[in-house]
This record gives C-alpha cells, structure tokens and sequence, in this order.
C-alpha cells in the first residue's frame, strides 16, 4: 500500500504524451480528412449533375478513411464484432 501513490508518477509522462501529441494529432487528421470529405462530396455532386461518376468511388473511400480515424482505426469497432 506504500507504493499506491507512486503509480500515477510513473503514468504521468505517457498521459502527458497523449494529450501533448497524439491527442491533438488525431484531431488535426479528423478535421484535414473532414474538409477533404466535403470537397470531394461537392465535387461528387457538381460530376453528377454532369453526368459523371468518376468521385464516387473516391467519396466513399475517403468516408471510410474518415470512419477509421474516427474510432481510433477501428479500435472500437473490434469489440463492437465480439460481442455480435
């Protein structure tokens, strides 16, 4: 029991590295892939209107991508499948 304090001291530089670093990364990548999503989105609907479908392979792949970096790739959906 004498050793119970010393366990958040030990954590402190991984949580520190987390929110410093891969925290704010991973929400830069969600808002860089968001904006690419929209634009391709647009572009999908300005092809259509055209008559094209060449972005819409494109838009949902870049939907997944977008859904990857969401649940931390993918980390979430595995235990989703588990229990299913």
């Amino acid at each position: 029991m004498g050793l119970l304090p010393i366990a958040p001291i030990l954590l402190l530089p991984f949580i520190i590295v987390f929110f410093v670093v891969v925290f704010p990364i991973w929400g830069v990548s969600l808002g860089v892939l968001g904006l690419l999503l929209l634009i391709l989105r647009a572009l999908d609907a300005l092809g259509r209107a055209a008559g094209v479908d060449v972005f819409g392979p494109a838009a949902s792949a870049l939907s997944r991508a977008l859904r990857w970096v969401l649940t931390f790739g993918g980390f979430t959906e595995r235990f989703k499948e588990r229990r299913t």
